[in-house]
C-alpha cells in the first residue's frame, strides 16, 4: 500500500511539472509578438517580415493539348501575379505623405527600378487545379538585396552614418520601442518620430543607409490591447522567444519603451511622443548610435488599417496579460 502510494506521489508530481511547463509555453505564445500584416487587393504586405505576396490565376486555353494548355495557363498566372502584385506596391506607404505610385508618376528613374524589382519578384508556389487552371504565388521584398525601399534612398536623403564598431556598452539604452497601439498609426518605409514641439527625433537622415536598406527603419510588431511590453520587450520580459527570433533581437536587451501620444502626417505614418519621453531619448549618449542602427520597434494593435496580427506560428493573437 505504501509503495503503491508513492508512485501515485510521483506521477502528481510528474504531472503538475508538466502542467508548469506548458501552462508557462502557453502563456509565452500568448503574448509573444505578432506579425504587421496589412491587406490589399488580392495579397498582403507584412510590414514584420519585410516582403509582398500576392497570387495570379491563369486559365488554359480552350482546344490546346494538355501539356502545352497547363503551361500557357502557368505563364497566363505569372502575368497576373506581377499585374496584382505592381498594383500593390503602387499603394505602400513611402512616407506619411506619398505612396510609392506618387513617386512613380513624377521620376522615370523610380518607375523603371520599381517596375524592374516587381518584374523581379520570385515564384514562392505554383498549383496545378484539376480543371487545368494554374495559380501562381509571388513575393517580393521590402527590404534587403535588391528590394522596393532602395529605389527611394536618395528621394529620402539616406546617407551613411559614422557608427562606433563592436556591439553597444553595457550602460544606456540599447533600443526604443514605442507603444503605438490605439493611436492609429499606419506601417511605412520612413516613419518620424517627433515630440509634441513637431522637433524630429528619429527620421530617414538619421539613420546608416546600409543599414536601412537591410532591415529597415523601423521594425512593425502587433501586441494585444491589454498585454504589457515589459512582458515582451527587454531584460523583464517573460516571453519565450523563438530562437530564430531571439538571435537578432531589433531593440537589444535594454530599450527604452515609450508610448505614442499621437499619429501625424496625411497617411498617419509618423509618431508624436510626450516632451517628457523626448528628453529620454535626447539625453541618452547611446540612444544615438542604436538610432543610426535603426534599432526602433513600433508595436500596434492587431488589428489596425486593415491589418491583422498573427504569432510567429500563424495563429491567431490572443490577448492575455502577463503575471
Amino acid at each position: 500500500m505504501k509503495r503503491r502510494w508513492c508512485v501515485v506521489k510521483r506521477v502528481a508530481v510528474v504531472l503538475a511539472g508538466l502542467s508548469l511547463l506548458y501552462g508557462a509555453q502557453a502563456q509565452a505564445q500568448i503574448v509573444a509578438p505578432g506579425e504587421a500584416i496589412e491587406r490589399a487587393g488580392s495579397g498582403k504586405i507584412n510590414w514584420t517580415g519585410g516582403w509582398i505576396e500576392t497570387t495570379g490565376l491563369g486559365a488554359p486555353p480552350a482546344k490546346t493539348p494538355a501539356g502545352q494548355a497547363r503551361a500557357m495557363a502557368q505563364r497566363a498566372a505569372h502575368v497576373v501575379a506581377l499585374r496584382n502584385l505592381l498594383e500593390i506596391v503602387k499603394g505602400v506607404r513611402v512616407d506619411s505623405a506619398t505612396l510609392v505610385e506618387n513617386y512613380m508618376v513624377t521620376s522615370d528613374v523610380i518607375k523603371t527600378q520599381v517596375s524592374g524589382f516587381v518584374k523581379g519578384a520570385q515564384i514562392t508556389k505554383t498549383d496545378f487545379q484539376t480543371d487545368g487552371g494554374v495559380e501562381v504565388t509571388v513575393r517580393m521584398p521590402l527590404w534587403g538585396t535588391d528590394s522596393l525601399i532602395t529605389a527611394f534612398m536618395n528621394e529620402k536623403s539616406v546617407k551613411p552614418q559614422d557608427i562606433p564598431a563592436g556591439p553597444m556598452s553595457e550602460e544606456g539604452f540599447t533600443g526604443l520601442v514605442i507603444d503605438a497601439r490605439g493611436v492609429g498609426v499606419k506601417p511605412a518605409f520612413f516613419p518620424v518620430i517627433l515630440d509634441q514641439t513637431g522637433m524630429v527625433l528619429y527620421g530617414p537622415d538619421m539613420v546608416d543607409r546600409s543599414i536601412a536598406e537591410k532591415e529597415g527603419l523601423a521594425g512593425y510588431q502587433t501586441l494585444p490591447k491589454n498585454a504589457e511590453l515589459s512582458a515582451v520587450f527587454g531584460e523583464g520580459a517573460r516571453v519565450i522567444r523563438p530562437v530564430a527570433v531571439a538571435a537578432g533581437v531589433r531593440e537589444g536587451r535594454r530599450p527604452l519603451k515609450i508610448k505614442g501620444a499621437d499619429k501625424a502626417g496625411t497617411l498617419n505614418a509618423n509618431i508624436m511622443i510626450s516632451s517628457e519621453d523626448a528628453k529620454k531619448i535626447k539625453g541618452d549618449v547611446q540612444m544615438r548610435v542604436a538610432l543610426k542602427r535603426s534599432k526602433v520597434v513600433i508595436v500596434t494593435d492587431p488589428l489596425i488599417g486593415g491589418m491583422e496580427g498573427r504569432t510567429p506560428s500563424g495563429e491567431s493573437l490572443i490577448a492575455a496579460r502577463a503575471p
